[in-house]
């Protein structure tokens, strides 16, 4: 009749197998997080899953041979900024907004 080795025997056993094939050696089977640690990482991958945007500034970047674009967007957003200073709803020149006012009445 064969006898079994001993527990000892048995964890001495595994944790010199651990060290030789570069695995963890955990007795107690508490959780160490390393099936996260082992995937592959997810940022990457999560990169390249939307195409890059493309606009009229990047398009002058990389080809400024093509000279000025025009942008309808742009061109409609500043004459709505024009249009809003000629009303005087713009927004305050340096030194004249609402905080400075609030300084001069303090005073």
């Amino acid at each position: 009749m064969k006898v079994a080795p001993s527990a000892s025997a048995v964890s001495s056993l595994k944790a010199l197998q651990a060290k030789i094939f570069g695995t963890t050696y955990n007795p107690t089977h508490a959780r160490t997080g390393s099936k996260v640690l082992r995937q592959r990482l997810q940022g990457p991958s999560m990169l390249t899953y939307y195409p890059p945007t493309v606009n009229f500034r990047s398009i002058e970047k990389l080809a400024p041979s093509l000279g000025r674009l025009q942008d309808i967007r742009e061109i409609q957003r500043e004459k709505d900024v024009e249009r809003k200073k000629m009303l005087g709803k713009g927004p305050p020149k340096k030194g004249e907004g609402r905080r400075a006012a609030m300084k001069g009445k303090k005073k």
